[in-house]
């Protein structure tokens, strides 16, 4: 079958390349001196190859061996006068047969080389014979390609190779063949033909990567693209060829960066790597291009070659990484600032200060479900700031008016409006100047949904799957969060409920000492009293004996007893002095009692109060803790002595009571119930002071009570 004839453009465009790389040819040609023309080829094989380093190698005059003519160490700092080393007589040895090979395990290879060995730096070899009238004259190799050498770069050394057999050949003619003229012109004839036939390998080589190849000239204009450029730009060949990246339309943002690496180049002559994001019909993709400077028969750059390698997925795959890592570090920063408030008001503004880290938007807003089924927005974006709305600011909505509100009330599902300007029904009272795309997530707390946050966009249809799943993530923190702060305030109401309760619970107890106390001061007292006085007047009047006389006096010594016994039952319940000297002389007088009562050497001292009343409750309460204390030293501390101090400080008023008995572990004081630390402490919190006990086995044991006055004032 007949094949159908190439298009123009791809002939014109190899008929070019031909005609170039001929000229090419004949400037190798023109270096009389073979080292000089080898120098060249091989840097241009180095650099286009991406190699560090190579050589040229002759055979010898023996043809046993081959000796270095030409060394480009590059990086490598390579120095090997003579022929190859002996690590890689394995791979000239396949090379002398004929076929360019390759090795990308060096560094496995030569475990027996010293460190002292230049080839220990060695990764990876290419060598490529140098091939004259069948037979192998040298050798091409270069050394550590970047991720080692594959085949089609065999391929490409070989043309390269074919291009010292002729510099060889050129050499050979100057030195010592110019008698044989007719010899010289057919082997260059030979040559060229030869050279034509690597044009046409290089070409269908080039031709045949995925990668973009394209030549540069001086002038920045495109010498030669190959056929895949074609493909992602969607241009004929044709429409590219000759002309700049300016003229071709692309943008300045590329343009600009890949310029200057161009010119860079030309200027240092040195390659350079640079990432390009280019337009294409499907999109942007990435590049990974590589900048090689083509010098030319003098030395200097004629062009520059640049190889781009298409990064796109190995790119997308990195910023979705990157994304991945930013939205966790997000919710991460959310999480730890939402817990750290107990307050619903501060949470909900926080929910939407980190929101707008993972999920852009312009207004926002947070509502939450009040009773009645009543909604309230509790916090606001207005596009600079969050602000929580105060309760007199705060607007409310009936969700029975809004069908989309209700509806995420009702199915606790995630709601996206791609615009709500065309939306039937939209009524959600909202700035609609900066509305468009809208999103509504749901907010729980208790498994149930508790209110929500609405998002929305200048942008229409801006809000898509990932943003929805983001919410929702965002939105199960913040629930926690909100769930936690009403289970703190129902716990504050009821701590302060307690506290009330216990507060008229230690008032209702006092008022009842306070009245029993009046009692057995007033009625039983007086009463054993007059007992007492008749039991005397009796005692006077009767002259019935001595024995009558003796029973007299045995029932007033019981009479006395039983007044002595409800003074001090009295005086337990509460002291008089209490409430009619004050907290510093019922101290003074319960230390005065307790020492001779107990058998302990009591100290009491009083500073600051200058004979001015405390409120009532504050003098009963820190009456009752030092005579709490008092009776667990009695009870418990097997101690002798005993220090009282009350002090009056500013605002603030603080007893103490401090002995020197045998202590006790505060850990296990804290359930032991009998030492009446729980009923100190609710005193002291009805106060709003702070109790502190301070004890360890042997060391005794000190009780500070101190309550702030500011606020208070005196009963009397």
């Amino acid at each position: 079958m007949r094949r159908s004839p190439e298009p123009r453009e791809v002939i014109d465009g190899r008929g070019a390349e031909a005609d170039a790389l001929l000229t090419a040819a004949r400037a190798v040609l023109e270096n009389r001196a073979f080292g000089d023309a080898a120098k060249a080829i091989l840097g241009a094989c180095t650099m286009i190859l991406g190699a560090d380093g190579g050589l040229v190698a002759v055979s010898t005059a023996d043809k046993n061996g081959f000796e270095v003519s030409c060394l480009d160490p590059g990086s490598l700092e390579l120095d090997w006068a003579g022929g190859l080393p002996s690590p890689l007589d394995r791979l000239s040895a396949r090379a002398s047969k004929g076929r360019a090979v390759f090795a990308n395990d060096l560094s496995n290879s030569t475990a027996d080389v010293s460190p002292s060995d230049h080839l220990s730096i060695l990764e990876s070899a290419l060598l490529a014979p140098v091939i004259i009238a069948g037979d192998v004259a040298g050798l091409l190799g270069v050394f550590n390609g970047p991720g080692g050498f594959s085949e089609a770069d065999t391929r490409l050394a070989e043309v390269f190779a074919e291009l010292v057999a002729v510099a060889l050949l050129r050499g050979r003619t100057v030195n010592g063949l110019e008698e044989n003229r007719t010899a010289l012109e057919r082997e260059v004839v030979e040559s060229a033909a030869k050279l034509r036939e690597s044009e046409q390998h290089f070409r269908a080589l080039v031709e045949n990567l995925p990668d973009l190849i394209a030549r540069f000239d001086a002038d920045l204009r495109l010498l030669y693209v190959s056929p895949s450029v074609q493909s992602i730009t969607n241009r004929p060949l044709r429409a590219i060829t000759g002309k700049t990246k300016q003229e071709l339309g692309l943008s300045s943002e590329l343009i600009e960066p890949w310029d200057a690496a161009l010119r860079k180049v030309f200027q240092s002559g040195l390659p350079e790597e640079i990432e390009l994001a280019f337009p294409a019909p499907e999109g942007i993709r990435h590049f990974d291009c590589r900048l090689v400077p083509e010098l030319g028969p003098g030395g200097d750059i004629q062009s520059v070659l640049s190889v781009a390698r298409d990064m796109t997925e190995r790119r997308l795959a990195f910023d979705a990484a990157e994304r991945a890592r930013t939205v966790a570090d997000a919710l991460r920063q959310a999480t730890l600032a939402l817990t750290r408030s107990l307050d619903r008001e501060t949470v909900l503004s926080t929910l939407l200060e980190h929101l707008r880290g993972i999920v852009p938007f312009d207004r926002a807003s947070v509502m939450v479900l009040e009773e009645a089924r009543r909604v309230s927005v509790r916090a606001i974006f207005d596009g600079d700031r969050v602000l929580p709305l105060p309760p007199d600011e705060r607007s409310e909505i009936d969700p029975a008016d809004h069908p989309v509100v209700n509806g995420i009330l009702t199915t606790g599902s995630a709601v996206v409006i791609p615009d709500v300007r065309t939306y039937p029904g939209w009524s959600l009272p909202t700035d609609g100047s900066a509305e468009a795309s809208w999103l509504g997530v749901p907010l729980f707390a208790r498994g149930d949904v508790a209110g929500l946050f609405s998002l929305s966009k200048r942008e229409a249809g801006y809000f898509n799957q990932e943003h929805v799943k983001l919410a929702e993530v965002m939105s199960s923190q913040a629930s926690v969060a909100v769930e936690n702060a009403i289970l703190f305030r129902q716990m504050k109401a009821a701590t302060v409920r307690m506290r009330m309760l216990s507060r008229g619970l230690i008032e209702a107890q006092e008022s009842e000492r306070r009245s029993l106390s009046r009692e057995l001061h007033d009625e039983a007292g007086q009463a054993l009293a007059s007992l007492r006085y008749g039991l005397q007047l009796l005692e006077r009047e009767v002259n019935g004996g001595e024995n009558v006389t003796e029973r007299l006096a045995a029932l007033r010594n019981t009479t006395d007893a039983i007044i002595e016994g409800l003074r001090r039952l009295a005086a337990d319940l509460r002291p008089a002095s209490l409430d009619h000297l004050g907290l510093e002389a019922a101290l003074r007088q319960l230390s005065e009692a307790a020492g001779p009562k107990f058998g302990l050497e009591v100290h009491f001292k009083a500073r600051g109060f200058g004979g001015e009343r405390l409120p009532s409750e504050m003098e009963t309460a820190l009456y009752r803790v030092v005579q709490e204390a008092m009776s667990n030293v009695v009870r418990h501390a097997h101690a002798t002595r005993v220090d009282i101090l009350a002090e009056r400080r500013g605002d603030r008023v603080m007893v103490m009571v401090e002995d020197d008995g045998v202590g006790f572990d505060q850990k296990q004081g804290q359930r032991v119930e009998n030492l009446g630390l729980v009923g100190m402490h609710e005193r002291v919190d009805a106060l709003s002071g702070m109790l502190t006990v301070e004890s360890a086995a042997g060391a005794g044991t000190t009780v500070v009570a101190e309550v702030p006055i500011a606020g208070a004032n005196p009963d009397r």
